[in-house]
């Protein structure tokens, strides 16, 4: 092999990878298809909360989790053995996680009584391609049985 394609083959390779690690990472697509790729779960979880946010008197933990496809809260019911059955699960709107100071404390996910009313809602901060950010608020429909936008009355 001459020296001058060996020259190229050592210039050629590395400049292709470069510009396909370019193209990659310019591109959200490329980029969030080899993320999910190389990641083993596709799951990272954010935050977790237990409490009634059913307002049944029972306990359910809560997940705020990123996965592939967004920011997603997930409700399980908790039995007395410890035991988990999933209630619901969300797909927040914005794509970036937030956090916000609750009781002094800050956190990624909270339950409260945010309108006064005994009725615990669900609070999961976000952010928007803007990196405005929004609290979104979430109480469960007993009757359709799922977590719904929550809108206090003024």
């Amino acid at each position: 092999m001459s020296s001058q394609i060996r020259r190229w083959i050592l210039l050629g390779v590395p400049l292709t990878l470069s510009l396909i690690a370019g193209a990659i990472a310019l591109v959200p697509r490329w980029r969030e298809g080899v993320q999910a790729a190389l990641s083993s779960s596709g799951r990272e979880v954010l935050a977790t909360v237990e409490g009634d946010v059913l307002n049944d008197g029972s306990v359910a933990k809560v997940i705020k989790y990123r996965g592939h496809d967004g920011i997603f809260v997930e409700v399980l019911a908790v039995d007395a053995n410890g035991g988990t059955k999933p209630i619901d699960r969300v797909l927040l709107s914005d794509k970036h996680d937030g956090l916000f100071n609750y009781a002094g404390h800050v956190t990624r996910l909270a339950i409260a009584d945010v309108d006064g009313d005994g009725k615990m809602e669900l609070l999961a901060p976000t952010f928007d391609n803007q990196l405005v950010p929004h609290l979104n608020v979430f109480r469960y429909n007993p009757e359709l049985k799922r977590f719904e936008l929550y809108q206090p009355s003024k």
